[in-house]
């Protein structure tokens, strides 16, 4: 036999009267009649099967299932609370997924969003996936790396520009010379990719030799390159924009005056057909304030605007 729905709004009157052991109060903090009020407790008692409160002359007092059933009842109502305001919440939290390369630099773009759209919450989730599927991930946003230009479906936020980049306190400890790109052959190297592509090219298109990118420490990610260097562990080929914090603070340094543009960049993607609302304004946020013109990913060596 199927159980019989408990009535949610009755326990909630039950729990008023309960607390102010008054008919008449639970009436006025519920803007109710106290007719109202006994009514609902009456229709509960009967379909629970018992009492829930002795009724006298002038006091109001609970039985026994009575004081047994309160606590529960605040329990559960309390809960019920908790949930709506959580979902009240999900309606203004982002869900953005990025690349963990690029995460340090979304980071710092989502704490200025925040500043300017505090009822906005997002969440970024850092992962070493560089694409996104909307239909099995729960996301509202994502940053993906890509070659550029990107197809229809994403937004280009910024180019790749890797230059190689050191700490100051490495950079000093060896005292060797760092002023052309041969020189780099007597320092350790740090490779963002098992097959050493970044440094390769980079050779090849300062017309340096390609067996010096043979050796060095092998990494993941551009980010556990990029922190590895952070620590004095190497030089690696460093994203200027995603360090631009670190090379301004003068936490690495750039010897070099040219950047390599590698062709491929960040994008900002958002499900298809997606409408309004606060996954709106983030996109939008983000686009006006980073927007790639056409042919700036074209590949090859550009020079800085300023040596690090």
């Amino acid at each position: 036999m199927p159980r019989r729905p408990l009535p949610l709004y009755a326990l909630s009157v039950f729990e008023a009267a309960a607390r102010h052991r008054s008919f008449t109060r639970a009436a006025d903090e519920l803007c109710l009649t106290q007719g109202a009020v006994s009514k609902q407790v009456a229709q509960l008692e009967a379909q629970l099967g018992y009492p829930l409160f002795l009724r006298g002359a002038r006091s109001l007092a609970l039985t026994a299932q009575g004081e047994l059933l309160r606590p529960y009842v605040e329990r559960a109502l309390s809960t019920l609370e908790r949930g709506v305001e959580a979902a009240r919440g999900a309606g203004r939290r982002l869900r953005l997924k990025a690349p963990s390369c690029a995460a340090r630099w979304l980071l710092r773009e989502v704490r200025q969003f925040s500043r300017e759209e505090p009822d906005i919450a997002v969440e970024v989730s850092s992962v070493h996936a560089h694409q996104v599927d909307f239909a099995r991930e729960p996301f509202d946003l994502a940053v993906v790396f890509c070659a550029l230009p990107a197809d229809a479906a994403l937004t280009p936020l910024f180019v790749e520009r890797l230059t190689p980049v050191l700490s100051p306190a490495l950079r000093d400890a060896e005292g060797l010379p760092l002023a052309t790109p041969d020189d780099l052959a007597a320092w350790p190297l740090l490779h963002p990719s098992p097959d050493r592509r970044d440094w390769r090219r980079w050779f090849a298109e300062t017309g340096g030799d390609a067996a010096d990118a043979d050796g060095g420490a092998v990494f993941d990610s551009l980010d556990q390159a990029m922190n590895a260097a952070l620590q004095g562990f190497g030089v690696t080929l460093g994203d200027v924009t995603l360090l631009a914090d670190e090379l301004a603070a003068g936490q690495v340094v750039a010897p070099f005056d040219v950047e390599l543009v590698t062709g491929s960049g960040y994008a900002l993607a958002r499900p298809a057909g997606a409408a309004g609302g606060p996954a709106a304004r983030l996109y939008d946020w983000l686009v006006s304030r980073h927007a790639v013109p056409d042919g700036a990913w074209r590949g090859g060596l550009a020079r800085r605007a300023a040596a690090g």
